[in-house]
């Protein structure tokens, strides 16, 4: 994106500083600004990107958007808000697109999807997405304001932890063709209740005007044309012959099979919004099936390691309710009649609800015959509670450290380690490995 700062002020209605310049993409990383981009100073809660303006200026930045003058700046814009400067230059810039627009949301799985779907279309047609799960505001803007405005498909991942998010950046983003993953508690401390989470997520699609794809067990959709894709029946798009193994997950799909290197039913679920997106938008099922088959996606989700005869099962990365099931499921299902162990973190940001879906989490380990679940974290002990009143052993630690010193001494087939981001449970596959 190739625009000038006199652009910018026209824009957002800001004050020019300096000479005008041209820039191409922006940054608000000073360590990260490349020759030639704008730099945005954002305020957060711990630093303020206006104590970095120079030392952007340095790494080559052509201007700077402001809220206040920096001394030294030759060129720059002052704006009162730098986030709501952001938001203009996104509709901007969406707004003179030609290419269509896929938005890809939901309470897990967006991220999995997301990149499985910028692999399939970039078979076809030049595409731009987001690195990771760039997904808020500034995650969006960087996405969007760093294309080339060439491209024939954008692909955004649209997240939310309060109310309105999902109504800000669809607003200005406003998507073609919206694709959701499962459905649930999320981000409650924001969202204030499940029922919260899930409308908040609806609120993207007044704004699509093409495709609308969600899973078959979506709760209280609106009525609104769309499409319904599962492993069950009476879905427009369903998966048949769902099958995991170590290397895997694979079902069939009119007639094909389809297969992902992750042993999840999670990442079977993401490959059939794919694949029927595809079918929708006319890409070659072959195409989506060869993809899919060599999918790379982020690490510490269902990581299978083997050490001396047992298994460990990372699943670090993150924690909600419902990847909670589909990991349990999973394990279930990939080895079943073993001894299998849960080291669970807590599954942070429920909000008022936390009690109650921890204290689900803890039925689900009958359910799904786990043999003992070791807590770590002020939630956890109502999975433990929960999981000890049906007959499953189980006990609270301290430290992540307790946790890999009593695994040690422990006998088992199988262990899971599952948590928040926030709690760090990596540390616990890294002291067993």
């Amino acid at each position: 994106m190739r625009l000038k700062l006199s652009d910018v002020v026209r824009i957002t209605g800001g004050t020019p500083i300096g000479e005008d310049r041209e820039f191409r993409g922006v940054a608000t990383d000073s360590r990260k600004v490349k020759p030639g981009q704008l730099f945005v100073a954002l305020r957060g809660e711990r630093t303020d990107g206006h104590h970095f303006v120079m030392e952007a200026f340095e790494r080559g930045a052509s201007g700077a958007l402001v809220e206040r003058v920096v001394p030294g700046v030759e060129s720059g814009v002052v704006v009162q808000d730098t986030y709501e400067a952001l938001r203009r230059l996104v509709k901007f810039r969406r707004e003179i697109f030609k290419g269509q627009v896929v938005a890809v949301l939901g309470a897990v799985g967006k991220t999995t999807t997301k990149e499985m779907l910028i692999g399939v279309l970039r078979n076809l047609y030049r595409v731009a997405g987001p690195v990771k799960s760039f997904n808020n505001l500034v995650g969006v803007a960087l996405t969007v304001l760093n294309t080339t405005g060439e491209e024939d498909v954008w692909v955004l991942e649209l997240g939310t932890n309060r109310r309105g998010e999902i109504e800000e950046l669809s607003s200005i983003t406003r998507p073609d063709h919206v694709i959701y993953t499962k459905l649930g508690p999320e981000h409650l401390q924001g969202l204030g209740s499940t029922h919260g989470a899930v409308e908040e997520e609806y609120s993207a699609l007044k704004y699509a005007s093409g495709f609308v794809l969600v899973p078959g067990d979506a709760p209280h959709f609106p009525d609104q044309p769309h499409y319904r894709y599962g492993f069950s029946e009476g879905v427009d798009f369903r998966g048949e012959n769902l099958s995991l193994s170590e290397e895997g997950v694979s079902f069939i799909f009119e007639g094909r099979k389809f297969f992902v290197p992750y042993p999840h039913v999670g990442f079977a679920e993401n490959a059939l919004a794919v694949v029927s997106f595809s079918n929708l938008f006319g890409i070659p099922l072959p195409n989506v099936a060869e993809t899919l088959r060599t999918f790379r996606g982020q690490p510490m989700r269902m990581e299978i390691i083997r050490r001396e005869g047992r298994v460990i099962v990372n699943d670090a990365y993150n924690s909600n309710p419902i990847s909670v099931e589909g990991v349990l499921r999973s394990v279930s299902l990939l080895y079943p009649n073993r001894k299998v162990i849960f080291v669970f973190g807590d599954m942070l940001e429920l909000g008022e609800e936390s009690e109650y879906w921890h204290r689900w989490a803890g039925r689900k380990m009958c359910r799904y015959g786990i043999a003992e679940v070791i807590g770590y974290g002020k939630w956890s002990r109502f999975v433990v509670e929960e999981a000890k009143a049906c007959g499953v052993d189980g006990w609270v630690a301290s430290s992540h450290r307790e946790v890999v010193e009593y695994l040690r001494r422990r006998g088992y087939d199988v262990v899971i380690v599952k948590g928040s981001r926030g709690m760090e449970m990596e540390r616990v596959v890294e002291g067993l490995v």
